[in-house]
Order: C-alpha cells, then sequence, then structure tokens
C-alpha cells in the first residue's frame, strides 16, 4: 500500500509548532519563483501554440479536406490551453495550518455501500472510528443499499465495540420507491441525511465517504471542520483522496497531477468541487441546495456546482482525507470510472453550461468550462492523430516549408508541452507527466464516445449508474483496445508506405519527417496503453530445469 503522505502536498502539516518569521518568509519566495515559473512556461508554450497555428494558415498546402480539420483541431486546442495557462496563473499555497482551538462539534459521517465486501467496508468503518475525533461527537451512519444482514451484522459488532460514538445500520428505500429520492448513491445518501435532520439535528456538519476510502490523516475531521467552524462562508472542504495501487501505478489512479496541482487552481479561483471521499459539508449548506442532487450520475461534482451557483463556496485542503482499498487496474474498470466521469462532466457542459449557469463568478464559468473542454478536446485530438497518417499515405506535406523545420519545432513542441504540465503538476514525477499523455491518448476513444452519449441522452434522460467493480479481474482485454490497435496500425502502414515510397525512389530528400515524428510520438503514446490491456497478467511459470541434463553437477 502506498504511504498516503506521499499523496500529500510539500507544505502539509508535521507538527503543531507554529513556523518562525525566516523560514515563513523563504517558503514564500519559494512560493514567488514557483508562479514566476509556472506563467513563464505557460506564456511560452502559448506562444510557440500561437506561432504552429500561423505557421500552418501561411503554408497551407493545396489539399483543404486534410487542412481545414488539421487547422480547426488546433485552434481548439490552443482555444483550451490558453485557458488552462489563465486558470493556473494564480494557486493557492499548498500550506495547511493548525486551526485555531474550538470546541468538536456533532459531525456525522455517511457510508453507503452497495455491494462492497464486507471485510472492505470494516476496514472503512475502523478507519473512521480510529482518527483523533471524540467519539461522543461523531454519527455513523451506513446505507445499505443491498440490504445485506451480512453488513447489519458487522455494523451492530461495531456499535457494541464503540458505544460512546452512535453506529446506525440504515436501509435507504429501495430503487423504484416513491419514497426514494435519487436513484444510486444520490439516494442512498439523501436517505442517509434525512435520517440525520430528523433523529441527529445535532450534526452541524456531515462528511461523505466511500465504502472503500480509509481515512488517509488521524487529523481529518480535526483540520476540516476546524477550517468549517473557524470559516461560515465556506460550505465544503474537500481534501486529496489518494488510492492503493500496482508499483508506478500504471492507470495514474493517484491523481497526484490534480491533487497537487491543479486543485490549488480551483482553491484559488474559488471553483473547488467535490470529489466523493475526503469531504466534509456544513450541513446547512446542503439543505440549503435541496440535499444530494440527483440530476447528474454522480451527485459529488455536481453538488458543488450547485453550491456555487447559490452563492456557497468550498475549499481545498491538501491532507490526505481517503486513500481508496483498491483503484481500477483492469482496462475494463478504467473505463467505466473514467467513462463515467467524462460522461457526468459533459452533461453539465452541454446541458447545464457554465458559460450560461447563473450565479457564477467569471473565474468559476473559466474553470469549469476548461472541464468540459478537456473532455470534448478528444475530438480534435483524434483528427490530429490521424492527421499524419494521411500525409504520409497520400503523400501531401502539411507544411510545405523544410522538412527539417517541421521535425523540429515539433520536437520542441512537444517538450514544452510536457514542460508546462510538468510544473502544472507541482511536483510530480516525469513519470508522471508520461503516464498522463499515455492515459489520455489511450482513453481518446472512451471521450468520444462520452461525447455522443452526453448528447443522445439529451437533458432529460438520465444514463444508467454502474458502480465501479471493487476487485481486479486481470486478463488480456484486446477487444476493449481494438480502436487503439486499428489506429497504431494505421499509423505504422502509413510510415511503411511512406519509407518504400522514398525507397523506391532511390532517394530520402523527401522524406516528410515532421509527420514521420507525430506517427512515431503517437505510436509509442498507444502501444504504452495497449500494453496495459494484459496488466496483471502473469507469465506461467517455467519448470525448473534438470540439472542433469544441462550438464551441471548438483552440489
Amino acid at each position: 500500500m502506498v504511504a498516503a503522505e506521499e499523496a500529500l502536498s510539500p507544505g502539509h502539516h508535521r507538527a503543531e509548532v507554529p513556523r518562525r518569521a525566516d523560514p515563513a518568509r523563504r517558503r514564500v519566495e519559494e512560493l514567488c519563483r514557483v508562479d514566476l515559473v509556472r506563467r513563464g512556461v505557460g506564456v511560452a508554450v502559448l506562444a510557440a501554440s500561437l506561432g504552429y497555428l500561423g505557421w500552418a494558415v501561411a503554408d497551407v498546402p493545396d489539399a483543404p479536406w486534410l487542412f481545414v480539420p488539421f487547422l480547426l483541431a488546433n485552434a481548439f486546442l490552443v482555444t483550451l490551453l490558453g485557458i488552462t495557462v489563465v486558470n493556473n496563473w494564480q494557486r493557492r499555497p499548498p500550506d495547511v495550518p493548525e486551526p485555531a482551538p474550538y470546541a468538536a462539534p456533532h459531525v456525522a459521517v455517511l457510508v453507503p455501500t452497495y455491494n462492497e465486501p464486507p471485510a472492505m467496508l470494516r476496514r472503512t468503518l475502523e478507519s473512521v472510528l480510529d482518527q483523533r475525533w471524540p467519539h461522543d461527537r461523531l454519527v455513523l451512519v451506513v446505507g445499505d443499499d443491498g440490504h445485506r444482514p451480512a453488513i447489519r451484522a458487522m455494523v451492530e459488532d461495531l456499535a457494541r465495540r464503540h458505544p460512546a460514538a452512535v453506529v446506525r445500520y440504515h436501509l435507504p428505500p429501495r430503487k423504484g420507491d416513491p419514497d426514494r429520492r435519487g436513484s444510486a448513491k444520490d439516494g442512498n445518501l439523501n436517505s442517509m441525511l434525512a435520517l440525520v435532520e430528523r433523529e441527529h439535528p445535532a450534526a452541524e456538519f456531515v462528511e461523505t465517504r466511500d465504502a472503500d476510502d480509509l481515512v488517509g490523516d488521524p487529523g481529518f475531521l480535526h483540520l476540516t471542520v476546524g477550517r468549517l467552524a473557524h470559516r461560515p462562508d465556506v460550505a465544503f472542504v474537500q481534501t486529496v483522496k489518494d488510492a492503493t495501487v500496482s508499483p508506478g501505478d500504471p492507470f495514474g489512479n493517484r491523481r497526484r497531477f490534480f491533487y497537487r496541482g491543479i486543485m490549488l487552481s480551483r482553491d484559488r479561483a474559488g471553483s473547488v468541487f467535490p470529489c466523493g471521499s475526503g469531504l466534509v459539508w456544513r450541513r446547512s449548506a446542503l439543505e440549503r441546495i435541496g440535499g444530494f442532487p440527483t440530476w447528474n450520475l454522480v451527485e459529488d461534482l455536481y453538488s458543488g456546482y450547485v453550491a456555487l451557483q447559490h452563492g456557497l463556496r468550498g475549499e481545498y485542503l491538501p491532507v490526505a482525507g481517503a486513500v481508496g482499498q483498491i483503484a481500477p487496474e483492469d482496462v475494463p474498470n478504467v473505463y467505466k470510472q473514467l467513462g463515467t466521469w467524462a460522461l457526468d462532466t459533459l452533461r453539465i457542459f452541454f446541458w447545464r453550461s457554465p458559460v450560461r449557469a447563473p450565479g457564477l463568478t467569471a473565474r468559476q464559468r473559466l474553470q469549469f468550462l476548461e472541464m468540459g473542454l478537456f473532455y470534448l478536446s478528444s475530438l480534435p485530438s483524434l483528427v490530429l492523430m490521424l492527421t499524419p497518417a494521411l500525409c504520409l499515405l497520400s503523400g501531401v506535406r502539411m507544411f510545405q516549408s523544410d522538412a527539417v523545420a517541421h521535425f523540429t519545432y515539433s520536437m520542441l513542441y512537444v517538450a514544452l508541452i510536457g514542460l508546462h504540465t510538468f510544473v502544472l503538476g507541482n511536483g510530480v514525477s516525469w513519470q508522471d507527466v508520461f503516464r498522463a499523455k499515455q492515459i489520455w491518448v489511450g482513453l481518446t476513444f472512451v471521450y468520444v464516445n462520452a461525447c455522443v452519449q452526453a448528447l443522445r441522452y439529451g437533458p432529460h434522460r438520465k444514463p444508467v449508474y454502474r458502480v465501479t467493480r471493487k476487485e481486479h479481474r486481470a486478463g488480456i482485454y484486446l477487444r476493449q483496445v481494438a480502436p487503439q490497435i486499428a489506429l497504431l496500425l494505421l499509423l505504422g502502414t502509413a510510415l511503411t508506405v511512406h519509407l518504400a515510397r522514398q525507397y523506391g525512389r532511390g532517394t530520402l530528400d523527401g522524406l516528410d519527417l515532421g509527420s514521420i515524428f507525430w506517427v512515431l510520438n503517437y505510436g509509442v503514446l498507444l502501444l504504452s496503453f495497449i500494453r496495459l490491456s494484459w496488466f496483471g497478467v502473469r507469465r506461467p511459470e517455467r519448470p525448473a530445469a534438470d540439472p542433469v541434463r544441462v550438464g551441471v553437477q548438483e552440489t
């Protein structure tokens, strides 16, 4: 299991000792330098992108069928890049100060469960009870959508073992019941929230925790509730959501790029949104927005979006609030989770657009606009993956100027994009940067499908929600990556045809070096993702060789 501390930002508190003046000043100077580097690289990559776009317009080939989609795709991505640079211009410092002393209020922790293994759920509940929070101020409610006797028995056993806390087993109305408000986890949460409002009205704050997410920091409630207690204008506090992953985190489940960097920018812009676990709400704020929303697939993101429209705001604390006991590490489960997030975000983008949503500030509109455009950019990204292959097959060069110049500019541009991703990550490794690119390219078809589904269902029909599987199923999932394989074969075929054509002419002067570079770039990323389709499948162990037959004498 990964150490939860690795998910924390560099300024995460380690001791309850006030900072001295000199270290504080050095910290401010360090943050200023980081801001200057991030802004400088952002301006540089935006200038390079605009230059690349201008070069394309000025050096247009006589092939509009190829050039027009290429130009439109680049214009879309340059626009998205500009919004990203603006949105990350300012960031909240990652430090987590110890809250001033306060009297611990009553907190209700809501844990919805459906089909999670009882042992996994028990570990989660025990982590809630083991953190540094007085039990006489804790109400722990387990909403069981599976209506399983084993879960009831386990919760009742925990209640006996921790008599000072209120530990309750709750049966929400079954799906389809007219008394149920929400068809999936939202209905479970709303039922538990109604129970708290009715029978535990002293609980001023409400934490939501997924059934498989352990408490990451023993001071989680102390820090988050402390922030809410001292800032009555804050509606909710979101923390880092980490995960237990295989070595190297092959599928990027720890989201370090997001929690180390992007969330600090969202916090500065007042655009923090809930991420499910590691989240504490002010109960009065939940009541003001009518409880957990039921319009979207996943209630967490949309609940924060609605809260912002009501003039409420959230904050982000870079402490480990949740550590998932298991993360999706087989291709179908990864598609399920990330595809749901994409579909959810795109439904908001298309049908509850931040451009026209009431109550949002200009900075909040930009932040949520970027989220939707990020997934929508899968379409122009696919165009840019196809373009170099079509160039090599048709013999049309995207740039009529010197091929070496195109190759050199393309190589430097990719390096600059990688550097920009690195500085946005605020301390992530170069391996994380490559993995982010690999996952993005590999999931392009998943995100394109999410765009289609979001439009197909429209604003009034809700797609069916399926819970992410809580187990690994290692296998060879070549069918699931068939589109990626087809695209890789197209790139390889185009490269082979182009090289064979030039070889047949007896000269290499006509090599389209720029298109070759992009074919190789996307080919490497696609191949890296395709290899994940059999992740976890072990080769059968070969029997040990007989030492006599191979001529080795036993000692």
